[in-house]
């Protein structure tokens, strides 16, 4: 998608007709729109998302025609509003026209529904499309409108834990993902109507199977729900807890005390992390070497038969070879001298050593196996060595994660006593908060293990359903169906996890990149399993972020998407999961919260990560590094002018004029 213009008529505070052409160059890719505060900056802005998808973020939003156009109206006159944009997708050109009229009648204004068009040019006529929802949401998805025409005052918002539902959805639907989660939901249907149809062909047994595999996926169903909603109080919760830990640190006589407490958490954090990556070395090691744990009889077994004939029933004669033998019986002549004739006792009696010689080989092997069994008991005395010290590295932590939640207790319990009644109220209704996520956790490890449960009793019963046996052809076909549609689901799930995966790896490198250029510190950013943007330092501690800095981890985060979507979008062969897209970056007041190097470091990389930009932006935004870093990739400037009806006396009333740079 490429905009190529938008108009506005009276939206807002944009008096009559107003036009911006964007720059569509791909060496002067950025548009740039000057204006002061109130020059209507923020309503340009959601022109775009009023116009694609009828939706404002304003004051007041339901006063969208130009107040001095609706005061000039007489009785029964009509005015309209109106806001027309014309972009490219997919080589078509898309002209969408949003308008809503208004009339004055007995002195009210009296608005219509807004009325919607949508057409797109080929073969030099105009089609118009009947349902024009549909297409603007293929084109650019509506729960993905803040991500390209967003606010830079409140962009800041995608780096905060409550916003990574939002990011996933982002992802899905950039990325592909979105596509196949409704696969997989189709084919969940289709194969549920078809398991509903095959009740109409089976015998009492199997219908009475196929309604208790019905009842277990609604139980499923039912237990999901629940988690899911246990997991949002959770997270409800958790920024409860946040929110009065920050207020504590604000208060004079409990600032220490939560300051302490955040250490000792942080601290907890990475103790749990080691007990955590104990614990995986200890299944990883007993996964790999476990076995060497039961091989003690085998040992001792293949010991005494290699050192203790006596107890060996093999009688393997070493160190003569075959050929040796084959060339005594050849002459006829026996290491001694003496003659061999063929059926003599002498002659078939080396005959029979002839069959008892080890092959060339077995020497060594021998010697091979022996030392094979050292190692093999050094290995097993290194494994009990090596599950000893991950069991003490355990324990040690475990009595560290110990003491340091009593230690957090203990501070808990400082607090308590404290002769404020602010600080005593937030530390009792914190610890409270705390005893209720303890609660939540205890019923998600209850719906799990229900959820465990029912999926393994499912399978037990389509196990048992399709042991029997389904006569009808038509009950054949059905069964089938369902086969197909549960292979497929099967299929699609690990397809999904797979490309998941992929994706967050890609994402996560490219985030990355992008944050070392925006960032002067040396943060690192990680995107969790999650989808939170999780920000550390140095030493691989959660830090906490400047609005600046959150600022720019979200950028980063917009920037790589836009980026990624764009290079999967120009890849030649790329299937429908790695379709992309071109998508534009419209950006109000990017640089407000930055100092002048940061501002520089956005400036210099912004424009580089999408094929149109268009920043919306004040003067003192503008001046100085900012304007020195993108002066050569401008393409098309504009002035919001704004008239003050304080100071003009000749037109006494507010509205703003786009005004071209030439």
């Amino acid at each position: 998608m490429l905009l190529e213009s938008i108009i506005l008529k009276n939206f807002r505070q944009y008096y009559q007709e107003q036009k911006i052409d964007f720059s569509t160059s791909s060496s002067r890719n950025v548009t740039v729109i000057h204006g002061e505060n109130g020059a209507g900056k923020t309503a340009l802005l959601n022109a775009f998302s009023w116009c694609l998808y009828g939706k404002m973020d304003l004051p007041n939003s339901n006063n969208i025609i130009n107040e001095h156009a609706i005061e000039q109206l007489s009785e029964n006159e009509e005015t309209e509003c109106s806001v027309t944009l014309k972009f490219w997708d997919n080589d078509k050109k898309y002209t969408l026209v949003r308008k809503i009229k208004a009339v004055k009648q007995n002195n009210e204004i009296i608005y219509y529904e807004p009325e919607v068009k949508l057409s797109y040019k080929i073969d030099g006529q105009y089609e118009e499309i009947e349902n024009p929802s549909v297409e603007i949401n293929r084109i650019l998805p509506e729960n993905l409108r803040t991500y390209f025409f967003f606010d830079g005052e409140r962009i800041d918002n995608l780096s905060k834990e409550e916003s990574s539902e939002d990011i996933k959805n982002a992802i899905k639907n950039i990325m592909g993902l979105e596509i196949l989660e409704r696969s997989i939901h189709h084919t969940e249907s289709a194969r549920k109507r078809f398991l509903n149809e095959l009740k109409k062909f089976g015998d009492p047994k199997t219908v009475d199977l196929i309604e208790r595999i019905q009842q277990l996926e609604e139980e499923r169903e039912y237990l999901e729900q629940e988690k899911q909603v246990n997991l949002k109080n959770l997270k409800a919760i958790d920024h409860q807890i946040k929110e009065i830990e920050l207020t504590l640190k604000k208060i004079e006589g409990a600032k220490q005390l939560q300051e302490q407490r955040d250490r000792k958490n942080e601290e907890l954090i990475q103790i749990r992390e080691q007990i955590n990556k104990v614990r995986k070395d200890l299944q990883e090691y007993m996964s790999k070497y476990g076995h060497l744990a039961f091989a003690y009889s085998a040992v001792k077994k293949s010991e005494e038969i290699l050192f203790d004939q006596t107890k060996s029933s093999i009688n393997i004669i070493t160190g003569i070879t075959k050929g040796f033998i084959d060339e005594l019986l050849e002459k006829k002549r026996c290491i001694c001298g003496a003659h061999l004739l063929e059926g003599s006792g002498s002659y078939e009696n080396i005959k029979n050593i002839r069959e008892s010689i080890a092959p060339q080989s077995l020497d060594n092997a021998i010697s091979n196996f022996k030392g094979d069994l050292k190692i093999v008991k050094h290995m097993r005395k290194s494994l009990f060595d090596k599950l000893r010290d991950l069991k003490s590295q355990e324990l040690v932590l475990l009595q560290k994660e110990k003491r340091l939640i009593e230690e957090i207790e203990e501070i808990g319990f400082q607090l308590t006593k404290k002769d404020s009644e602010e600080i005593v109220g937030l530390e009792t209704k914190r610890q409270q908060l705390l005893q209720q996520k303890s609660n939540i956790d205890r019923e998600i490890g209850k719906l799990e293990g229900e959820i465990d449960r029912v999926i393994k009793e499912i399978r037990e019963k389509e196990l048992e359903r399709s042991k029997l046996d389904i006569m009808a052809a038509k009950a054949q076909l059905t069964q089938k169906r369902i086969d197909v549609c549960q292979e497929l689901i099967h299929i699609m799930k690990e397809i999904y996890s797979v490309r998941e995966k992929n994706v967050r790896h890609k994402l996560q490198d490219r985030i990355s990149s992008i944050f070392s250029q925006f960032l002067r510190k040396e943060y690192k950013v990680r995107l969790l399993d999650s989808y939170e943007l999780q920000v550390v330092n140095q030493n691989n501690n959660i830090v906490a972020l400047s609005q600046g800095e959150r600022q720019i981890t979200s950028l980063s985060f917009i920037g790589a998407i836009v980026d990624i979507a764009r290079e999967q979008h120009k890849k030649e062969n790329s299937n429908a999961f790695e379709e992309g897209g071109i998508f534009p970056i419209v950006m109000d007041s990017p640089f407000g919260a930055l100092d002048s190097d940061h501002r520089e470091r956005i400036a210099k990389g912004i424009y580089k990560l999408a094929d149109q930009v268009i920043v919306i932006v004040s003067t003192s935004q503008w001046r100085g590094e900012v304007e020195s870093q993108m002066a050569h990739v401008i393409g098309k400037e504009y002035i919001l002018k704004y008239n003050d009806p304080r100071k003009n006396k000749e037109r006494p009333y507010e509205y703003t004029e786009i005004v071209e740079v030439k």
